[in-house]
């Protein structure tokens, strides 16, 4: 069994101590000790730092974060952005509405830490928000949303699904669409012979962590129907451990067009 990362921790102050480098051993012992923890938060937040916490459902959580290592851009600096984006260009994550989302299932948290005073001053800012925009918007609605939105992770809301993809690739499917293919109609016909078990979905390439950082990426806008959507959503975990690989209903799409319209060679 390995060691716990407090195990390894109080070897870490030993040998601190071995070297004479008191004053450093004394600060790690401190935040080891018995509610060490809360300390540590609060000088956190002193330093300008706010811990934030989200109920989301298991499956976002997890595509967002496999989103986030492949991009390589880490999720607490994506909602900063969304906060910003919030302040500063008006931007507005989408309204619930009446339709239940379709990401069912067990619900977790996501937890990050952001700029205390860009989040008092968002914070500030909700009240009004929500009376301009007629729906509620929460902290929540904001951070989430607007990472779904950059990392190209469907939450189920709006009339579309965002892709983001390599711009080679998504300027494939562009030209394919600008040359009369009916992306939209791609995807609901496969994905009612997936359902019907006319076609298998091929197991999808997953890139390397980090592989997609300096590669220049485009947003692609695919509008499905709610029924289409919701299957996507209903399929994915058990696609999943079919393949063997996690999918989600993004990787569905792109894996339907690809396998329908190929790849450029650059991709």
């Amino acid at each position: 069994m390995s060691d716990s990362q407090r195990e390894r921790a109080a070897r870490g102050v030993a040998k601190l101590k071995q070297y004479g480098d008191h004053d450093e051993a004394s600060a790690i012992e401190a935040f080891l000790a018995r509610g060490g923890w809360v300390h540590l938060r609060d000088t956190e937040e002193r330093a300008g730092l706010s811990h934030i916490s989200y109920t989301v459902p298991e499956q976002l959580k997890l595509a967002l974060q496999e989103a986030s290592k492949e991009f390589g851009w880490p999720l607490p600096a994506v909602a900063e952005a969304g906060y910003r984006a919030v302040l500063e260009t008006g931007w507005r994550p989408p309204s619930i509405g009446r339709r239940a989302t379709p990401n069912r299932g067990k619900r977790t948290t996501i937890n990050f830490d952001i700029s205390a005073d860009l989040r008092h001053r968002v914070q500030q800012q909700l009240p009004r928000l929500t009376e301009e925009a007629g729906y509620r918007i929460s902290e929540s609605s904001i951070a989430v949303s607007w990472m779904c939105e950059e990392l190209g992770v469907d939450q189920g809301l709006g009339s579309a699904m965002t892709l983001v993809l390599p711009k080679p690739l998504a300027d494939h499917f562009q030209a394919a669409r600008d040359a009369g293919t009916d992306l939209e109609g791609v995807v609901v016909e496969r994905v009612g012979q997936l359902i019907g078990g006319e076609w298998m979905l091929p197991r999808p390439s997953r890139a390397p962590k980090g592989s997609l950082e300096d590669v220049a990426l485009a947003k692609l806008s695919v509008r499905v129907d709610h029924e289409t959507r919701d299957a996507l959503h209903e399929m994915a975990p058990a696609l999943s451990e079919r393949l063997g690989v996690r999918v989600y209903p993004g990787t569905i799409v792109r894996a339907i067009l690809t396998d329908r319209l190929g790849e450029p060679p650059a991709v």
